[in-house]
């Protein structure tokens, strides 16, 4: 017995067509390649080795929280429990220069007198002696109605830092040898007027 071929309507197609184009055309994620991954490592294990503290390691475990959180276009924190920095713009900044930016907050950093601020958070996970694991994601697409940018990169951080009362003990000034600290980055000056970065507070 032949099965009947069930017949689609013309507005059935077009509904279907709709919903095939507003997938295709929402947000673009993939997860981290393995060289985003090494990137993503080595540019958070550097500016580690500057402040003492030994390297994190990946997580695929975090990294899936990260990247599911990046595919909302999320305009605040998780929640999640783990540490967490995020980054907005309107262009592919890179896993390099996201960290940068994060860690550029160090000079604002009181380290005779620790603890959290807003000007700082970033900096202060990044560096974080207590975290062990890292996981990142990123997510583009946006839309031009979300209230930052087309683009999203969420890293998260096993154990989570910026802890009150144990700054002392998880984040240090860079060691001498090291030459440590952030330094002036001549970009700065040249995308910041032409493209807007937003980091959480």
């Amino acid at each position: 017995m032949q099965l009947a071929k069930k017949r689609t309507l013309p507005s059935q197609k077009l509904s279907l067509l709709a919903v095939t184009l507003l997938f295709f055309w929402s947000t673009s994620s993939i997860a981290a390649s393995p060289t985003e991954i090494q990137e993503w490592l080595q540019t958070h294990n550097n500016y580690r080795t500057l402040h003492g503290v030994p390297p994190v390691t990946w997580s695929a475990t975090v990294a899936a929280s990260a990247q599911a959180y990046a595919e909302t276009c999320p305009s605040g924190h998780s929640g999640s429990g783990y540490g967490e920095n995020l980054a907005w713009a309107t262009y592919d900044m890179g896993e390099n220069t996201v960290v940068q930016y994060w860690y550029d907050e160090e000079p604002l950093y009181d380290y005779n007198n620790p603890g959290f601020s807003s000007e700082t958070g970033h900096f202060t996970q990044v560096v974080w002696k207590g975290t062990t694991e890292i996981g990142c994601g990123f997510a583009t697409g946006c839309g031009i109605d979300w209230p930052y940018m087309s683009n999203v990169w969420v890293c998260q951080y096993n154990p989570p830092g910026n802890y009150s009362g144990e700054f002392a003990y998880n984040v240090f000034p860079p060691t001498p040898s090291s030459g440590g600290g952030a330094t002036a980055h001549t970009d700065v000056t040249i995308l910041m007027p032409i493209l807007t970065l937003l980091l959480s507070e």
